[in-house]
């Protein structure tokens, strides 16, 4: 019976650890018809993104783009694009993003 409760206790470990998510360190570009997420990683190892990325126009409409699985290795930057037109530029921009770390 003890080894069954410390073989679970040891796997519930292994498992949540393996599975924990993270919001990383992002920043935002708006540049005319263009709204940009760009997720850094600044950690020693690689990661796995997914979410979406939000543009909001000058009247007032949001846009978004989804996003999944995107690999950003030690060191590097992943950018999520969100477009508009020419005649309703981008004023703002935000995303919503999860990341895990990948092996």
């Amino acid at each position: 019976m003890m080894k069954k409760i410390m073989l679970s206790a040891a796997i519930f470990v292994a498992l949540t650890s393996s599975v924990f998510a993270f919001v990383p360190q992002m920043s935002f570009f708006v540049n005319g018809e263009v709204a940009t997420a760009r997720v850094f990683n600044n950690t020693g190892r690689p990661f796995v993104c997914s979410g979406n990325a939000f543009g909001q126009t000058s009247r007032g409409v949001v846009l978004n783009a989804w996003f999944n699985q995107i690999y950003v290795t030690p060191g590097m930057y992943a950018d999520a694009y969100v477009y508009s037109n020419y005649y309703d530029p981008f004023t703002n921009a935000w995303a919503q993003v999860d990341c895990q770390f990948s092996w």
